[in-house]
């Protein structure tokens, strides 16, 4: 007999409750594959291999029945680690109970648990999104010209019925990471209405994006690595995502040739198969539209990819549903976050607190518009998201049928969470686990680091910045007002032999006032670029450990069995199938690591090079400006 541990995810008592009523069965009966040590202060039964349990209700959740022993306790069970040992026979549902008042089965439930998971509507339909962390905000950068916003027509009349009836007023798209003086938009953060919680028939089957911020789990276990500086608990993103049921060999499918991702060796280890044809999409022309006779507004951008050069129309609350998307299909991808829906900006001359239009003035339009634009050119360089099906469909579908059919598939999209796994094509080699776990551990380390540099740098960066437009500015013109005022004095003497050294102390007073006004322009040529930088690593960098911690819950597994049958109690052919797809996932979250590094490099070279080019020419003007000084006094 063998004895597996078991992660997964849990789902609350009270949903727990709601979903006996509505997935009731008939009885069959169950015997233990392996034994299970069961958290009872979580509603898990324990019970042993060989051991017969009576099958109370059966698709709880991800993975999870109902269960009875013959002492009658009763709780939830792993489904994998059960076999039944009669079919279940079909039974009519008992009649729906009576309703009773304050007692809604479809409030979504809050709680503790995974590093800010996404809320659900109801369990009536229970997305298979991975939890993956998702923080986000406005990046807090400046320094835009804004012009004149070029109000293109829509073409797509049917775009008008994408309408949202929160959208002024509902929560951005993604959970909210402040900046060190940011400010909230108003009306941000409250509950969502009975309407939000209704799909909206105009809205090409969109409701509102609904999400609670969820606190951290005092019991949460701490990755075994000690490098990841959140928390997660044991019903993490392993289990959840469907990776326990992957690996346990509990999933297959049929995967077509067309859906397959291939992964290659390289020198610097496994990567991605990059396309031969990279391409590039343009977020422009951001619109005002309105309904119901101008109540509803909203903005509309234009997104125009390159290989199609097809213009569409894209509301944010589009760009919140493919965000969700590309979470629950990607596991081991690391998804951005997107900009927030409202906007804050701290050190610029943006603000929607205070400012009469709020979040559909010209500035603050241009600025969100910059902000998806990145976001987009950061989706469109991935090799995998890139190519697939569902941003495909964001990118390109102008018709409304379409789009809506469209968006069913991609919801309903069988390699999503887990099985996502089982569309990757690895190359034939096994991987070290040994060696893998080191890689890991060092990635680990430096994802740690690099979080804490990126956010001292942003820091100091935010500090540069306040210096730039207040004290260095005064500095500076203080040295420039003292040299004027001795020039004032100096001119009281008529004699013609002080007159060019007067000239020259006065000239070089404006010269440091012009240098202070250098001072507070400079950051939009060199500071600002950088900033802006730190700040999308720093969204990207939060949502890493989610991934690694898939990871480790995979290498954590395939050891486990790898005791078990040295222990002898379990067949050695069952440990190798472990072993294999533990490679499958260890080949894609080691391509992605290839990935993230890669286009690292890539940034900041790029923004190091700028920042310093900036840098440089700001000082040789300063030199210029004082040689010019100097000079004046050669004739003094």
């Amino acid at each position: 007999m063998h004895s597996v541990k078991m992660v997964t995810t849990r789902p609350s008592p009270h949903h727990w409750l709601m979903l006996r009523r509505k997935l009731h069965v008939n009885a069959v009966q169950a015997r233990g594959l392996y034994d299970f040590d069961g958290d009872t202060d979580n509603g898990e039964l324990t019970f042993g291999a060989g051991e017969t349990l009576t099958i109370v209700a059966q698709d709880i959740g991800e993975g999870w029945w109902e269960a009875k022993n013959e002492s009658g306790q009763q709780g939830l069970i792993p489904e994998s680690y059960v076999q039944l040992l009669e079919p279940p026979e079909p039974s009519f549902p008992p009649p729906p109970p009576p309703s009773a008042p304050n007692d809604d089965w479809n409030t979504p439930q809050g709680g503790g648990g995974n590093w800010n998971s996404h809320t659900t509507d109801s369990w009536d339909h229970q997305p298979p999104a991975p939890d993956y962390t998702n923080h986000n905000s406005g990046y807090n950068n400046q320094g835009f010209h804004a012009g004149g916003i070029q109000q293109q027509a829509s073409e797509e009349t049917w775009d008008d019925d994408w309408d949202d009836d929160n959208e002024d007023n509902s929560s951005n798209s993604t959970t909210n990471t402040s900046q060190p003086t940011e400010t909230k938009p108003e009306g941000q953060g409250t509950a969502p209405t009975e309407q939000d919680q209704l799909p909206g028939s105009g809205n090409f089957g969109l409701s509102a994006p609904k999400r609670e911020r969820k606190q951290l789990s005092p019991n949460s276990d701490v990755s075994k690595y000690g490098t990841v500086k959140k928390s997660f608990n044991r019903f993490s993103t392993f289990a959840k995502t469907g990776g326990d049921a992957f690996l346990m060999g509990t999933v297959s499918a049929n995967v077509s040739e067309s859906d397959l991702i291939k992964i290659i060796d390289t020198v610097e280890g496994p990567a991605w198969n990059y396309p031969s044809q990279p391409y590039t999409c343009s977020v422009k022309s951001p619109k005002k539209e309105s309904k119901l006779k101008g109540l509803k507004s909203y903005i509309a951008y234009q997104l125009t990819p390159s290989f199609s050069n097809i213009q569409v129309s894209r509301r944010y609350k589009h760009f919140d549903w493919l965000h969700e998307r590309l979470e629950a299909k990607f596991s081991c991808v690391p998804i951005s976050p997107l900009p927030d829906k409202a906007i804050s900006v701290s050190f610029g001359t943006i603000s929607t607190q205070g400012v009469k239009g709020g979040r559909y003035e010209d500035d603050f339009v241009s600025e969100r518009m910059r902000q998806l634009q990145l976001w987009v050119d950061r989706i469109v360089r991935h090799p995998v998201i890139s190519q697939s099906e569902v941003f495909n469909h964001f990118l390109t579908c102008t018709d409304e049928k379409k789009w809506k059919a469209g968006k069913r598939k991609a919801e309903k999209d069988e390699y999503q969470g887990g099985k996502f796994f089982l569309t990757l094509q690895t190359p034939p080699s096994s991987l070290d686990m040994r060696d893998v776990e080191k890689r890991m551990e060092i990635f680990c380390k430096f994802v740690k680091n690099m979080d804490d540099n990126v956010r001292n740098m942003l820091q100091i960066g935010y500090d540069s910045r306040k210096k730039h437009l207040g004290p260095y500015k005064r500095e500076f013109q203080k040295i420039g007002g003292a040299f004027k005022q001795l020039a004032e004095t100096f001119n009281l003497d008529s004699g013609s032999r002080s007159q060019h050294l007067t000239g020259a102390i006065d000239y070089t007073g404006d010269t440091y006032n012009e240098i202070g006004e250098m001072y507070e322009k400079q950051p939009r040529e060199d500071l600002d670029h950088m900033i802006e930088v730190l700040f999308e690593y720093k969204g990207m960098l939060s949502t890493y450990p989610d991934v690694l911690k898939l990871h480790e819950g995979a290498v954590g597994k395939a050891k486990e069995c790898e005791r078990l049958k040295d222990e002898g109690r379990m067949p050695e052919s069952d440990v190798t199938s472990v072993i294999q797809r533990a490679d499958v996932i260890s080949y894609g979250t080691l391509a992605e690591m290839n990935h993230f590094q890669m286009e690292r490099v890539t940034d900041y070279k790029e923004m190091m090079q700028k920042f310093l080019t900036g840098q440089i020419k700001f000082y040789r003007e300063i030199t210029q400006k004082l040689e010019s000084a100097l000079q004046k006094y050669d004739d003094a």
